[in-house]
């Protein structure tokens, strides 16, 4: 039973192909066991295999990459455009790992990994999953991308607009790197959900999203802002269990289907305890 009558529709949906680089609005995407078909499909890494974030290097948040058949094509302001097939790739698999997850992924080509080496200014490699990523989350049993440790993240726009109401300068949405933005819903009602429902697609909704420096980065320009905004704002009244930060909350999509933007959506079960 439908728990919610408004006008809840999905209004934004992103897909990020290279970890902590530029994301890509789309119109309409597959969604499986993974997340968003090519979402985070590749990850920049340390010669050792140690994963690279823009909470480091925020000069990753200006690559633009852009999934093409069987490979990417990749854009910087400063390096220019380079396109790579996996058919060149070597696929040697690579020990790596993702906040403790352990597993091997697969290695690309020298001149990607020279490119990315010269985007980030110090040696790294651009890894891939493959077609079928071979990190299996115990947690929440179900294989995961290079994404930090859900497939699916969403934030409403009331949540975004609520934060902009306590602060004196605009925050973006790009800044969060959701993968679904519902609007037509109050201010963090996100956090009270437990199944939803999308167009035809189901989620649970398993955990906040824990935030970080990551949000202080500027996408527009790959610095960070001042004075570590929008976090200290968040961290004035978005503190929750072990003192972290909440913006947003992950999810789990149960079987395969396609989303598109305007999809309404119903609220199936709220978390215990909600009103």
């Amino acid at each position: 039973m439908t728990l919610t009558a408004d006008s809840s529709v999905l209004t934004g949906l992103y897909r990020y192909p290279i970890k902590s680089t530029a994301g890509q609005a789309l119109k309409q995407a597959s969604v499986g066991e993974e997340g968003l078909e090519g979402d985070r499909r590749y990850m920049v890494v340390k010669p050792d295999g140690t994963f690279i974030t823009a909470r480091t290097h925020p000069q990753l948040q200006r690559v633009v990459a852009q999934p093409i058949d069987s490979g990417l094509a990749l854009a910087h302001e400063r390096l220019g455009e380079i396109t790579a097939h996996q058919r060149d790739f070597v696929a040697a698999p690579f020990a790596t790992g993702v906040w403790g997850d352990e597993f091997e992924a697969l290695t690309t080509t020298s001149v990607l990994d020279d490119w990315f080496s010269q985007v980030i200014g110090e040696p790294a490699r651009l890894l891939w999953l493959g077609q079928r990523s071979p990190r299996y989350r115990s947690r929440i049993a179900h294989r995961v991308s290079f994404a930090d440790g859900y497939p699916v993240m969403l934030i409403s726009q009331a949540s975004l607009d609520d934060l902009n109401a306590r602060m004196t300068s605009e925050q973006r949405m790009s800044q969060f790197r959701p993968n679904l933005v519902i609007a037509g819903t109050a201010a963090y009602a996100e956090d009270s959900w437990k199944r939803i429902r999308i167009g035809a697609l189901e989620f649970s909704v398993d955990a906040p999203c824990s935030r970080c420096v990551m949000i202080t980065v500027d996408p527009a320009t790959g610095e960070f802002l001042p004075r570590r905004e929008p976090l200290r704002t968040l961290a004035g009244y978005r503190r929750g269990e072990g003192g972290k930060v909440y913006f947003g909350q992950n999810l789990i999509a149960h079987g395969e289907g396609e989303l598109e933007l305007g999809a309404p959506l119903e609220v199936l079960e709220i978390q215990d305890g909600s009103d």
